[in-house]
């Protein structure tokens, strides 16, 4: 088994975040010193950088007591909406699997990219090489593309803006008004569609999912052969991501009776 380096500084402010959410009440810098076996100007050093970024802050300006903060909180309701999404979307996407015969994935945005957290492919005719974990563009997949259409224009501008934008197949948008226009009809329609733009031989259905707050949490999609898409197949498929989507989305409290809404 290879051994794991361990970075000291790292592992202080992870070492001081465990501290502060286990003790449950705010702390002093001399407290926390003390309960880290550390030196008090390494501690303020510390204590500064987490305050600078938002995952401590001070409670108490008098006192100089500490607790934890707002981008602490964030980051742990992150893995836990990540964590749920996937619990309730597991069932879903088995059965679009069978209903389909279709492989369907479970995905979120992350840095620009969209990261694939679930799939279903028991009953897949042809499996895609996409793995669980792994980062592909936005702009020319299924799931990435209904995550693109769920931003503002502003945050798509933002993205694909500056510089050339990448091409994966023949048939892949590379340019922001076409990227824009794709992202329009999204929202129109209700769902992507990634026609030959990652893959040549796939052609992929996808919608966002979206909680309470009409923000998009992640997004699911359905990628077929291109050869077995008909017209009456298209239909299906996207009627089956749609609801899937809405679905989803309900559970998590959302209340709009389509999606893209207030895009």
């Amino acid at each position: 088994m290879e051994k794991i380096r361990i970075n000291k500084s790292a592992e202080r402010a992870l070492d001081l975040l465990v501290l502060l959410a286990k003790t449950g009440t705010a702390l002093t810098l001399n407290e926390i010193c003390t309960e880290m076996g550390m030196p008090k100007s390494s501690g303020f050093e510390l204590v500064q950088t987490l305050l600078y970024k938002g995952f401590i802050e001070l409670e108490d300006p008098r006192l100089k007591t500490y607790r934890l903060g707002l981008a602490a909180f964030e980051t742990g309701m992150a893995y836990q909406a990540n964590m749920e999404i996937t619990q309730l979307a597991r069932p879903l996407l088995l059965e679009l699997n069978k209903q389909t015969g279709s492989t369907v994935f479970l995905g979120v945005e992350d840095k620009g990219k969209v990261v694939y957290l679930d799939k279903a492919e028991n009953f897949s005719v042809m499996r895609p090489t996409a793995k669980l974990g792994s980062r592909r563009y936005l702009h020319t997949t299924g799931v990435g593309k209904a995550l693109l259409a769920a931003m503002p224009d502003e945050k798509i501008e933002y993205l694909y803006g500056d510089g050339e934008i990448p091409r994966k197949t023949s048939f892949s948008k590379v340019t922001l008004p076409e990227i824009l226009q794709d992202m329009k009809e999204i929202r129109e329609r209700g769902y992507s569609i990634d026609d030959r733009e990652d893959n040549v031989e796939m052609y992929c259905m996808g919608s966002a999912i979206f909680d309470q707050s009409n923000q998009p949490v992640a997004a699911i999609s359905i990628a077929s052969v291109l050869s077995s898409m008909t017209p009456e197949r298209k239909e299906m498929v996207s009627n089956l991501i749609s609801e899937t989507a809405i679905k989803l989305s309900n559970q998590l409290g959302y209340s709009a009776k389509r999606l893209y809404q207030n895009i």
